[in-house]
């Protein structure tokens, strides 16, 4: 009964946490990472950017009108009176001068506005610009454009790989953690068996109380390297969960914490194939092809900007608020405009050296980027080769370790061997189950540093 209590207590506590295999975490640390977000993002802008400055080799095409109702009333002081020639002539006027009379009479009455004005106008105009040539500052921005959506978009592989490492480094360190806590409780339980063990043989006078003492003391200092054990896996669990943006405490990687299959690559080989693939180095020489580009377009400042420009116009003028078919008025134009820079104080002169300087920088950085990419291939293939080496050499010493305990424990007793005997060798065993673990851990990390110095795609 008591077994089926216990499987169902240890069945409910590993329902209770969230295990997370390595691949989860990578996924989970993808889509929370607001580097990674933000970087995502000026992939989009950087787009954008490029479709902006391309669309300024297309023709502006813009409409632009108005639709206007004006109503005046214009003041009574303003207004005057209406003339009449007819009473300015005698009696012996003739019939036509009464005719001119009047009709001078209607001409200039129509000269006086009316006190009540209406007014109605619709205006209208297309405007087309086309530039024709801007000495090359146009096509040489596109491309610089064009190279720094490239440069956004390496940025983010390059942070994305850079999370992937950290990610698979804060799992494994996860995992060693809670190793190294598990050795620890596993020391401290053999050495509270073998303080029942002395204790029996002390209350039957076989040992002294020398050896009963020296297996307490044993018990009591291994319990706060096991507190210390416990309270460093928390801290690494914390991290992880932290890393991969989950705030369920119960959150813990699973996975085995073994001896990958290593990278088996030959150090010429790796520093051709870093020097070729690392994204680093793709960003250096986009920026030395910019520098060039913003060269050339500073060389061009001297030459002529050539703009056509055309337009057609459609207005109307009615003296009131109904507008007719032959209100209608129209105008078109069309020209082509040019400036040419003779003189500017020598600043493009300025402009075009700094720019030429600044491809010179750009093409030594390059080179300088090349220089420690290759050293560090090489260190990170230096360290994996002697990870391995140290990996070796510590399985053999499990082996040794654990040989020496099963003596010693048998020499003891037998009465042949004493308690120190066995204190020291469970001592060194727990010592090399930990160099163990870390030589696993060292060479799962530069395994993965290897792969990102070469430029691999985790």
């Amino acid at each position: 009964m008591k077994k089926f209590i216990t499987l169902a207590c240890l069945t409910l506590a590993a329902w209770s946490l969230m295990s997370i295999t390595l691949t989860d975490s990578i996924e989970m640390a993808k889509r929370s990472n607001k580097t990674l977000l933000m970087a995502a993002e000026d992939i989009v802008k950087a787009d954008n950017t490029y479709k902006d400055v391309r669309g300024n080799l297309l023709p502006q095409i813009s409409l632009q009108g108005g639709y206007q109702l004006q109503k005046t009333n214009l003041p009574d002081s303003s207004l005057p009176p209406a003339p009449d020639f007819s009473s300015g002539l005698d009696t012996l006027a003739t019939a036509n001068e009464d005719y001119l009379a009047s009709a001078l009479t209607g001409v200039v009455s129509s000269m006086i506005p009316s006190q009540t004005q209406e007014q109605g106008s619709l205006a209208m105009q297309l405007q087309f610009n086309q530039v024709l040539f801007l000495g090359g500052k146009l096509i040489n921005g596109i491309r610089a454009v064009d190279r720094y959506r490239s440069i956004q978009q390496r940025r983010y592989n390059l942070l994305e790989q850079e999370l992937i490492v950290s990610t698979s480094e804060m799992f494994y360190q996860c995992l060693l953690a809670h190793k190294l806590y598990e050795i620890q409780q596993e020391a401290l339980d053999i050495a509270t068996q073998h303080l029942q063990h002395v204790q029996l043989f002390n209350r039957e006078g076989q040992v002294s109380e020398f050896d009963l003492l020296r297996a307490q003391l044993e018990v009591a200092k291994l319990k706060p390297q096991v507190l210390q054990a416990k309270n460093n896996y928390n801290l690494a669990a914390a991290a992880f969960r932290k890393q991969i943006g989950s705030n369920d405490i119960n959150a813990v990687p699973e996975g085995e914490f073994i001896l990958p299959q290593t990278f088996n690559i030959d150090l010429d080989t790796a520093i051709a194939q870093g020097l070729r693939d690392r994204i680093e180095l793709h960003l250096a020489t986009i920026n030395t092809e910019i520098q060039q580009i913003r060269y050339n377009a500073e060389k061009g400042n001297y030459l002529p900007n050539v703009a056509l420009q055309a337009g057609y116009s459609v207005f109307t003028a009615a003296d009131e608020y109904s507008i007719q078919s032959n209100d209608f008025g129209s105008q078109y134009q069309i020209g082509i405009g040019f400036s040419i820079p003779l003189f500017t104080g020598f600043s493009n002169t300025a402009k075009r050296i700094y720019a030429k300087h600044d491809y010179q920088q750009s093409k030594i950085q390059e080179q300088d980027y090349q220089e420690l990419i290759a050293l560090q291939i090489k260190q990170t293939h230096q360290q994996l080769a002697y990870a391995l080496e140290n990996y070796n050499v510590q399985t053999q010493n499990i082996a040794l370790a654990e040989r020496s305990l099963q003596l010693a424990q048998v020499r003891y007793d037998n009465q042949v061997g004493i308690q120190l005997e066995v204190f020291d060798a469970q001592i060194m065993l727990n010592s090399v189950k930990l160099q163990y673990l870390n030589s696993i851990y060292e060479v799962i990390s530069a395994d993965l540093n290897l792969k990102k110095a070469i430029g691999f795609k985790l």
